[in-house]
């Protein structure tokens, strides 16, 4: 829910403030087409998000990405945490195996 605010989730969805998330575990930071990502996000467009790349950034967005436009302060809780990553993996066709 607290992603909700901001993200949407289905196949083929529109951004909000944030990105759309479908299918992000195993895409590239900055992926999605015609989204106004950060100069920091876009620099690390080469780069997957894999599920501990997302643990950190969703831990602290700004110690993780500094630069990022992301204004969410971020999540102490590991196992609050570790839930987003299931999800965000379970709509994530394309995802990697996790290591």
């Amino acid at each position: 829910r607290v992603c909700a605010s901001c993200h949407s989730f289905n196949e083929g969805g529109r951004s909000g403030v944030g990105p759309n998330l479908w299918g992000i575990v195993g895409a590239n930071h900055a992926h999605v087409a015609g989204f106004n990502y950060s100069a920091a996000n876009r620099a690390m467009a080469s780069k997957p998000w894999t599920d501990e790349e997302i643990n950190q950034f969703i831990a602290a967005p700004a110690r993780y990405m500094p630069g990022t436009r992301m204004a969410f302060a971020g999540l102490n809780s590991a196992s609050q945490r570790a839930d987003i990553v299931a999800f965000l993996r379970s709509i994530s066709p394309n995802a990697p195996a996790p290591r």
